[in-house]
């Protein structure tokens, strides 16, 4: 479903982007090529193997990056507000890698694929933020399969439920917050079971470190959970 375009220049979100630092006339020829959908829970944004036509920011709601293995999906990340979505294809045309599925209804800014390619190429600040964007994703997947081999279960639950806070901006003195994710998908982030998820979520409880029924979480410690997180 289209929906009313806003500018990039007066949009908030763009401070939580990579266009934070691009300058007005970019922002502007940005705006006046991209349109505004929206989308509902579990619609593909794109697809493992198809060719990506178009780059999305995340305006709101919350998508899952996934990969497909021997015929089985594997959660990589959650993105949220911001979130420039299908930005691998920076340099060059190419298949998507990954697949990524809203977790709820979004809001999102659609922009095609060329044009956007085209864009940063003639604008070094939105192509340095892509880089930038694209080097820090690196790192996170450097990091994560560290954690896969050194960390306990309990410390890899701890750091997903650091990542699923910081995607659904919980604050320690805010509101609860509903995830559209069972305890299936905790395992796949945490690279476990989910028998194991259950086993660790319970002594994280226990442990007064999170809060929570079903898939409504009403607190997290957020400073506990960053000590045990960061054990290994």
């Amino acid at each position: 479903m289209c929906m009313p375009t806003p500018r990039c220049v007066t949009c908030q979100i763009k401070n939580h982007s990579i266009l934070k630092n691009c300058s007005d006339d970019v922002l502007e020829d940005i705006s006046d090529k991209k349109v505004c959908i929206s989308v509902q829970r579990g619609e593909r944004l794109l697809s493992e193997g198809e060719e990506a036509k178009h780059v999305y920011c995340i305006r709101s709601g919350v998508a899952k990056v996934e990969v497909q293995k021997n015929g089985k999906a594997l959660i990589l990340r959650l993105e949220s507000k911001g979130a420039l979505i299908s930005n691998r294809l920076l340099g060059q045309k190419g298949n998507q890698p990954l697949t990524i599925t809203a977790l709820e209804p979004m809001q999102l800014c659609q922009l095609n694929a060329e044009q956007f390619r085209m864009l940063s190429q003639k604008n070094p600040s939105l192509r340095t933020e892509m880089i930038k964007s694209l080097v820090t994703e690196i790192q996170n997947a450097e990091q994560r399969a560290l954690s896969l081999v050194y960390n306990t279960v309990r410390e890899r639950v701890a750091a997903v439920l650091l990542h699923i806070a910081e995607i659904y901006h919980y604050t320690q003195d805010g509101c609860s917050i509903h995830v559209q994710l069972d305890r299936q998908d905790i395992a796949e982030l945490a690279g476990t079971t989910k028998e194991q998820v259950s086993l660790a979520l319970a002594e994280l409880r226990q442990a007064k470190l999170v809060n929570f029924k079903a898939k409504h979480f009403k607190y997290f410690d957020l400073v506990g959970l960053k000590k045990i997180a960061e054990t290994a």
